[in-house]
């Protein structure tokens, strides 16, 4: 049963199989050459899912155990039209508007994965480069972008602290919320990358100070949050580039407020 496309510009396309225990089956619709998102993650990471569909389907397995959103697992059935396949299982669950209690369940979550710092950033299964190269290869990134007439001026990027996991199209619709647990549906897009991206990246999808402070009270069990400010302008312009939060999204990304800031 074919399910329809969320944005016209998918990266998948959707089946739900008919079985006794329904699989959601997962083709890759749009590779780097033509998506701009999927291209950015090559250029800035190092990592192109079309080229190791086998080893993308691992990642759950190396992720911290007793995540608060745990990953669905994926299996990569092989190629059509050279297109990578994959399949998830089916889950009867819904995706959670951005609410306090998802911020929360975020909160928890980066907790978790910000604990282990990582050899660099980039992609297990790609390119992994040195956390020194960072500010080099995002100002490269920005002055060769070819929509790098959004930016009125060039920010910088200071050195980060550390590498850890991060999934750069954050949204509340990556992830399921069920009856008895909330999952992680849509993670294909993780790579290694700054701390202070990933923060930052994070402030984008909160909505009000109250999910700021459900966010901040669950994060600050494990954490402290680092000073973003000299991190936010070269991390949103990133952001912008790569559309996030949609084509041309100046206002919602550059000025979104910053919530992290005490």
């Amino acid at each position: 049963m074919p399910l329809p496309l969320r944005w016209q510009d998918s990266a998948n396309w959707l089946w739900r199989s008919e079985e006794a225990s329904p699989q959601l089956l997962k083709l890759a619709r749009r590779a780097p050459a033509s998506d701009g998102f999927w291209w950015g993650i090559q250029q800035l990471f190092g990592f192109d899912r079309w080229r190791t569909p086998e080893a993308l389907a691992r990642l759950p397995s190396t992720l911290p155990s007793r995540l608060p959103l745990s990953p669905l697992p994926m299996t990569f059935i092989g190629r059509l039209g050279n297109a990578p396949l994959w399949s998830l299982p089916w889950c009867s669950a819904t995706p959670p508007p951005m609410n306090e209690a998802l911020a929360a369940r975020l909160g928890a979550q980066l907790a978790r994965l910000h604990r282990q710092a990582l050899p660099g950033f980039g992609h297990p299964a790609g390119d992994v480069f040195p956390l020194t190269s960072w500010p080099r290869r995002a100002r490269q990134f920005v002055e060769t972008h070819p929509n790098r007439g959004w930016l009125a001026e060039l920010p910088s990027w200071p050195l980060p602290s550390k590498a850890v996991w991060s999934l750069p199209d954050l949204r509340s619709d990556q992830f399921l919320a069920g009856v008895q647990e909330w999952r992680w549906s849509d993670w294909e897009a993780l790579v290694w990358a700054p701390l202070e991206w990933d923060l930052c990246l994070l402030e984008l999808v909160l909505e009000s100070r109250a999910q700021r402070n459900a966010f901040v009270a669950a994060y600050r069990r494990d954490h402290a949050i680092p000073d973003l400010s000299g991190y936010r302008p070269g991390m949103r312009s990133l952001a912008l580039l790569l559309a996030l939060h949609g084509e041309r999204a100046t206002t919602r990304t550059l000025h979104h407020p910053c919530w992290l800031k005490d």
